[in-house]
């Protein structure tokens, strides 16, 4: 999705509606950009209770042996979006030029086919795996993983989960719904996607999962009940195991975000790409409220007229909900950063935007509003039980912005107090930085080549027989039989992870660079702007870009070894490459490895629903990948998506003797995508 992060699966079609005005000049000079966001209480500091359900305690549901890498034929029912909002944009402008680095450079690599000592798994889940589990295919996978020294857990969207040896990546358990592992089978709910999870070493070790849940049953649960803007539906799942072992039994807490606050819309808020991470004592949870009942939205300029309510972040008591507490024990902090009219005015002093603007007021009032504050990861060893931190960008227009906003949490120690007595001690801050790097990146549906607001890489041509016969599958309204190729969304330049190694704060984000060869030619394409920041002298410690020469890389993730060994892994694609699995070392840069090479171009649904884009249909990859730095092996594991089968011909296609509509069961009708996962040492 563009700028405002993932409704995972389909919820795109929310965010197309909404999406931010494209205008605005680089950012302010030094002296213009002040630090504003002084430490101050948070919204709410108290128990979790009065928004929190919980826990249930849900069995295992890694019943079964571990399933093969082969794929096998199946008959999979698909679902396919129907309709797609319009797009609103206002004031659009002409644009400055995007960054531009020198090809060959140690910014713009070249690309090697050469795995650079990583090992892989190229059949991790794939689209015919949790099309098996759910009984229907979506399509982004979006990706969590997290691991330690002997499992590796990898969750896609909708909800599919499978664990692996954290020593060869081999698979130990079969893929598991996320509705079976957060017994949602039981409650009548069902998954929703953005999952993510992240693993605890502290009180015994302990797997923490996160998934948007919709109080609705499968089939097709989101999409018949928060998606399609049900009262009260939306859920937050957040599920922690009970034991060391990620397939035993978890306990299982459902936030509901219409309790948390009164925002416009309230009854029909939407918690969407929720991202997790701990810290000391806290479990930090953040996500992005959207408000799914137009009816509701206030007149412009006020808080909450664009649908979109700005981020939400929560600290919670980690201990207690390890412990299986009741909700209404659990204490925690709350920071509504849509509605702190004290806390973060966002004076633009540009051009285009006279006024100061936030997220509650002003001429671009919900426009100009926080989103995707991610909170840092860690591996849990080695951090403060005081403060935690979050990082953003700026850049609300995808016309070029050099600023990263850094916010914290301070005094989370007094979570932990009896009754939570100290508990007025937490505060909630944060500091804008100016940077070296100017980056932008829309992400709107059109080739990146093209410049301006386009964020759509290239992908090496090939077959692709279900946009041969998009007509005949219902995925094109016009009077062509067959549908072009479209690209590889990069959903614009918004902060996807942040990695806290103890001593520096490690992030990137998507960004549209020139690249200039010594021939005098240029190219733009889609490359990545990356930060160490050293949250004590609140500082940029390192900073550079990631372009792949004459390919796009989209999603980058990054993160740290305890010695600061920064790795960023990546999807790549180009005239030359069909989607791929790549990382390359932030220290070294010498060189982009290839992990997994993809073998067709993406030829899933999104490519072609709504052509010609007369519905502004936007290609989805996905939202993010992933990366964790386990510190008792000294590895880093990532997990990207790619495509991992050749498609087949058109004849083969629509043969029952090679697997009707499934290439001999390597794909689905609708969906063709894959991920893998890889480890390399530090």
């Amino acid at each position: 999705m563009t700028k405002i992060g993932s409704l995972s699966i389909l919820l795109f079609i929310l965010v197309a509606a909404i999406i931010f005005p494209s205008f605005s000049a680089y950012a302010s000079s030094p002296s213009q950009t002040p630090n504003i966001f002084k430490p101050s209480p948070p919204t709410f500091v108290g128990k979790a209770g009065g928004f929190l359900n919980g826990p249930v305690n849900v069995p295992s549901a890694f019943s079964g042996s571990a399933q093969s890498t082969s794929i096998t034929s199946s008959n999979p029912k698909d679902y396919m979006p129907a309709n797609e909002l319009n797009t609103k944009r206002i004031n659009p402008v002409s644009l400055p030029d995007p960054p531009s680095v020198n090809c060959p450079s140690s910014s713009c690599l070249q690309v090697s086919t050469e795995s650079g000592g990583a090992i892989t798994q190229r059949f991790a889940i794939n689209s015919v795996q949790s099309t098996e589990v759910f009984g229907y295919g979506v399509e982004p996978p979006d990706q969590g993983l997290c691991a330690n020294t002997q499992y590796v857990m990898e969750i896609v969207n909708v909800g599919s989960v499978q664990i692996f040896s954290s020593s060869n990546l081999m698979p130990v358990s079969p893929v598991v719904s996320l509705d079976a592992l957060m017994g949602l089978n039981s409650l009548g709910w069902g998954s929703g996607g953005d999952v993510m999870c992240q693993y605890d070493p502290s009180n015994g070790g302990h797997w923490i999962i996160i998934e948007f849940v919709s109080t609705t049953p499968e089939p097709l649960s989101p999409f018949s009940g928060c998606f399609a803007s049900v009262f009260d539906t939306c859920r937050e799942g957040i599920a922690i195991s009970i034991t060391n072992n990620p397939m035993g039994s978890y306990y299982v807490y459902f936030l509901d975000p219409n309790k948390v606050n009164n925002d416009p819309g309230k009854g029909y808020l939407l918690n969407d790409f929720a991202k997790i991470a701990i810290s000391g004592n806290a479990l930090l949870l953040f996500y992005d409220e959207f408000n799914l009942n137009a009816s509701t939205y206030p007149r412009c300029p006020e808080f909450g007229c664009f649908g979109f309510n700005g981020a939400q972040e929560f600290a919670f008591n980690k201990n207690a909900m390890e412990k299986g507490l009741p909700a209404s024990s659990v204490t925690v902090a709350y920071e509504n950063m849509g509605n702190a009219k004290n806390l973060y005015p966002i004076p633009e002093n540009r051009p285009f935007q006279p006024e100061s603007a936030s997220c509650f007021a002003g001429r671009y009032a919900g426009a100009v509003c926080w989103y995707q504050v991610i909170p840092a990861q860690t591996t849990g060893t080695s951090t403060s039980n005081d403060q935690a931190y979050m990082v953003a960008s700026l850049d609300f227009f995808g016309a070029g912005d050099n600023r990263i906003a850094v916010f914290s949490w301070n005094g989370l120690s007094s979570l932990t107090s009896e009754n939570c007595a100290l508990c007025n001690k937490i505060t909630f801050g944060g500091e804008l930085l100016q940077t070296q790097l100017v980056y932008m990146d829309e992400g709107l549906s059109c080739p990146a080549s093209q410049g301006g607001f386009c964020g759509l890489g290239a992908q090496r041509s090939g077959l692709t027989p279900l946009g041969d016969f998009c007509t005949l599958f219902g995925l094109n309204s016009s009077a062509v039989s067959s549908c072009p190729e479209s690209g590889i969304a990069s959903n614009g330049d918004g902060v996807t992870q942040v990695w806290n190694t103890g001593s520096l704060l490690w992030t990137s984000v998507s960004t549209l660079i020139v690249q200039s060869f010594k021939s005098g030619s240029s190219e733009i394409h889609i490359g990545a702007a990356y930060w160490a920041i050293d949250p004590s002298s609140l500082s940029i410690a390192q900073e550079g870009y990631v372009t792949a020469s004459h390919a796009d890389i989209e999603f980058p993730s990054l993160a740290a070894s305890s010695n600061g060994n920064a790795l960023m892994a990546f999807t790549l694609s180009g005239s030359d490459y069909y989607p791929s699995s790549a990382y390359v070392w932030i220290a070294s840069k010498q060189s982009i490895h290839i992990t997994a090479a993809g073998k067709s171009p993406q030829d899933g649904f999104t490519e072609y629903v709504g052509y010609p884009p007369t519905s502004n249909t936007t290609p989805r990859w996905g939202d993010y990948s992933q990366a964790f730095f386990v510190p008792g092996l000294q590895k880093i594991f990532f997990a990207t998506e790619y495509i991992q089968y050749p498609n087949c011909n058109d004849q083969a296609f629509i043969s029952g003797a090679q697997g009707l509509l499934t290439c001999g069961g390597t794909r689905t009708l609708f969906t063709n995508w894959g991920t893998s996962i890889s480890f390399i040492n530090t």
